[in-house]
């Protein structure tokens, strides 16, 4: 299914593992260009690489910021390597695990 998004670019925070990777790894099989974010340099490098030798629609970029998305810091380099994305998936830290009563 064609959804229109092909060629658009996407940040996903988060984007080393999980549900961050899962999304990352979906829109660029769609043709996304994919700007992934997580805090750990080594896993997140090593995340960036797999999505790159999958089989990817021509063109398809894959780069990556290892940065702490929820700080100032984190941001201005994020923005620093590129400053616009039609795409934003939000998905950095989350509450503490527990009962949800607390």
């Amino acid at each position: 299914m064609d959804l229109g998004i092909a060629g658009k670019w996407a940040l996903v925070g988060g984007a080393s593992k999980g549900l961050g990777y899962g999304c990352a790894q979906a829109l660029a099989q769609e043709g996304v260009n994919v700007l992934m974010v997580a805090r750990g340099q080594e896993t997140l490098a090593q995340a960036a690489s797999n999505l790159r030798a999958q089989a990817l629609p021509g063109g398809t970029s894959v780069e990556y910021v290892t940065a702490d998305i929820t700080t100032a810091a984190g941001r201005a380099a994020i923005f620093a390597h590129r400053a616009a994305f039609d795409i934003v998936v939000t998905n950095a830290g989350g509450p503490p695990p527990g009962d949800f009563r607390d």
